[in-house]
């Protein structure tokens, strides 16, 4: 394998105390962060809605995203607590973004031997809009992250089969996971024999646990593929260059100092290696360029499916462009050391900081921007809660008629009234009961109320952003 260092499967340092108290802290402060307004996105919350008609005996996966195998483990666990359902998948999933961001420090300083490359990883995923806005719309990407950087520093530290259970939870969260898994899983059967019943046993969950839900909910085992084949209309699969749009996503997504520190990198891995020997190892140099090479094929590789029909969506991009910012910081510490920047003491501490603060400074503007948008958001949902209850709850409304709402709020007002996402419409009718809301500051509401000029309507209860409408006689 293009990272193996030649170390022994059981080898390395295992996860030890001050890890576990940083995945303590890091469910500490996602649970903090609940205290602002906060809602899952659609994605998520047709997981919450799987989890609990799983529980149920009761799975609908015929609308909605594709299915996705870890994200609904969790929301199936948590679905018997109730209403705090949704709160519980939305501390995971920010709980991930932020392991992920200490695996970036742990990866950044190990193979960029500077604390100073530690905080530039960190910081490179600090600044970026995508990743703030992901984590705290609870999808799932910043889970993903820390799946593939822990799967890395676990091989990194010579735990193998530690790092193979990493990796199968990427390749539980997205396909495009699965050809680095597979490739990863086939080199550990080879190198190391004790670990093919471990290796067989992730392959064999693969299929069980993406397709068989997807044939229990949908009668389908392909829908969640061909799902992803039918894209919304500003998809990049529609351009008339597919691939040219999925590669300049891409290049957008890279915060500016990255590629600052990836030119570096590729510079010291070009350049001959006794010149660097002492600033970046040959174990670092082969991993770096490991990272670099898995980024650039999976751009490759969406880039390919979108071009093939598949949305393309920004939110793929984001692993490989998180492995880019690794490699990055690894060049930024290798420069620093080249540099002689002091790494120990006060003055290190002094240089990480200065060099964080240097790297988020520009981005605050947009992070604000972006801070506001979540959080009208969180408040668009909390509004829906307040106003269902204000209606008379779940049972009037239902019996008065049909539930139609506009598109991207379809999961999120059918686990309020506690239904099938394909029981709620997207087009006003008579007998129907509509949740008109404004998505976005100073938008129209939707969806309209064409289709329903001619019944009497009557407004069941409002609230800043939502109204509900009765078409139902």
């Amino acid at each position: 394998m293009l990272l193996d260092t030649g170390t022994p499967a059981s080898a390395g340092p295992r996860i030890g105390r001050p890890m576990l108290l940083a995945l303590v802290a890091c469910v500490v402060l996602a649970a903090l962060s609940l205290l602002v307004p906060s809602a899952p996105t659609y994605d998520p919350w047709a997981w919450i809605i799987w989890g609990r008609e799983i529980t149920q005996l009761d799975l609908d996966t015929v609308t909605g995203p594709s299915w996705k195998p870890l994200p609904v483990f969790f929301t199936t666990l948590f679905a018997p607590l109730g209403s705090i359902a949704p709160e519980l998948w939305v501390l995971v999933a920010r709980a991930g973004a932020l392991l992920a961001m200490v695996f970036a420090f742990r990866l950044g300083r190990r193979l960029g031997g500077t604390v100073l490359a530690g905080a530039a990883a960190v910081g490179a995923l600090a600044i970026a809009p995508w990743w703030l806005r992901n984590a705290m719309l609870a999808n799932s990407e910043g889970l993903m992250v820390a799946c593939v950087f822990g799967g890395i520093d676990r091989h990194l530290a010579g735990r193998r089969g530690e790092a193979f259970a990493w990796f199968l939870g990427a390749a539980l969260l997205r396909p495009e996971a699965w050809p680095f898994f597979g490739l990863y899983g086939l080199w550990l059967a080879w190198a190391h024999r004790d670990r093919l019943v471990l290796v067989a046993a992730g392959f064999a969950s693969l299929p069980v646990l993406w397709l068989l839900p997807e044939l229990w909910g949908s009668g389908n085992l392909f829908r969640a593929a061909e799902r992803a084949q039918q894209p919304r209309a500003d998809s990049a699969a529609f351009a008339p260059n597919p691939v040219r749009v999925v590669l300049d996503n891409a290049t957008a997504m890279l915060p500016w100092p990255a590629w600052i520190g990836l030119l570096v990198a590729l510079v010291v891995l070009a350049a001959h290696r006794r010149a660097w020997a002492p600033r970046a190892p040959q174990e670092a140099r082969l991993a770096v360029g490991g990272l670099i090479a898995v980024a650039l094929t999976w751009i490759a590789l969406v880039a390919y499916m979108t071009s093939d029909g598949f949305s393309g969506n920004q939110r793929y991009l984001v692993t490989p462009i998180a492995l880019l910012c690794i490699a990055a910081a690894a060049g930024l510490g290798w420069g620093a050391r080249r540099l002689r920047v002091p790494d120990a003491g006060a003055a290190g501490l002094v240089a990480a900081v200065a060099a964080f603060l240097l790297l988020i400074s520009p981005a605050l503007p947009e992070l604000r921007k972006n801070w506001d948008s979540l959080m009208y958001q969180g408040e668009l949902h909390t509004q829906l809660e307040d106003l269902v209850a204000e209606a008379g709850g779940r049972a009037p409304l239902l019996a008065c008629g049909t539930p139609v709402t506009g598109d991207f709020l379809v999961p999120a007002l059918a686990w309020q009234l506690g239904v099938h996402a394909e029981q709620v419409e997207l087009e006003s009718a008579p007998g129907t009961v509509i949740f008109r809301v404004h998505t976005n500051p100073g938008s129209r509401a939707v969806p309209p109320l064409t289709g329903v000029e001619d019944v009497p309507v009557r407004t069941l209860g409002s609230t800043r952003d939502w109204r509900i409408v009765a078409a139902c006689g």
